[in-house]
């Protein structure tokens, strides 16, 4: 392996190319990308046969993610175009594009309204789009977040804070520092989904590292956590 090769990775029948990436960084990273791309971030200076060790190791699980987005390809890209459908907590709504001096958008009992100066243009349409899902996010998961945080107390959860970033690959994150952040993106998701993610947020608060520690914690407040992350991996929008 060096830098300007990828390392290939048999596993089974299937023989998987890992891109290699250096750079100044100070963890090796390993990540599988939907359309079946992977890619290992790998600090500079760190011995090539530890590199290729560490990713060697990890080939069951490269495996697995890579079957994952077989069976559940991501969707096309959105066009913003008339009857095109988009979800909101769960459910699939058709746009309905008018035109208007001003920008809104209107949720109704099937579709979604949006009006704007140009209905013809879709990035205008996704823009008044992102802006409503922002806005819907943090009008219903604010409060939501809350009743959560509230009905965990008795976990003795340390001071945290809330905020909201759209993400591309992570519907939440919670800092060493007790910043909870929650993909607006996740409104889109089905209310259990929703709160599966803040919940396993939250436990990390007590506990910050994926271990058997807080799986176990995760499971005493959330029994059926496995099922709603399996919904949410499988009904990701």
């Amino acid at each position: 392996m060096d830098h300007n090769k990828a390392l290939i990775v048999p596993y089974g029948e299937r023989l998987m190319h890992v891109g290699i990436e250096y750079g100044a960084r100070k963890r090796l990273s390993l990540t599988v990308y939907p359309h079946g791309k992977i890619l290992a971030k790998v600090p500079l200076g760190l011995p090539v046969r530890k590199a290729e060790s560490f990713i060697r190791k990890r080939a069951a699980w490269m495996d697995k993610h890579l079957r994952h987005f077989e069976q559940h390809p991501p969707e096309p890209p959105k066009r913003y175009a008339e009857d095109e459908l988009h979800p909101f907590l769960g459910k699939h709504y058709r746009l309905r594009l008018r035109r208007s001096p001003s920008s809104s958008v209107q949720r109704g009992k099937d579709h979604l309204e949006v009006a704007l100066r140009d209905p013809g243009d879709p990035a205008a349409v996704e823009k008044v789009l992102r802006k409503w899902y922002r806005e819907e996010a943090l009008r219903y998961m604010k409060p939501r977040f809350r009743e959560l945080s509230s009905s965990l107390s008795f976990l003795g959860l340390p001071a945290h804070s809330l905020r909201f970033y759209r993400m591309k690959r992570r519907w939440g994150s919670c800092s060493a520092r007790g910043v909870i952040t929650l993909n607006t993106r996740l409104v889109q998701q089905a209310p259990a989904s929703i709160d599966y993610v803040i919940i396993h947020e939250l436990c990390h608060l007590r506990v910050p590292a994926h271990n058997r520690e807080f799986y176990a914690l995760l499971e005493s407040v959330l029994p059926d956590w496995k099922t709603r992350r399996r919904e949410l991996n499988e009904k990701s929008y």
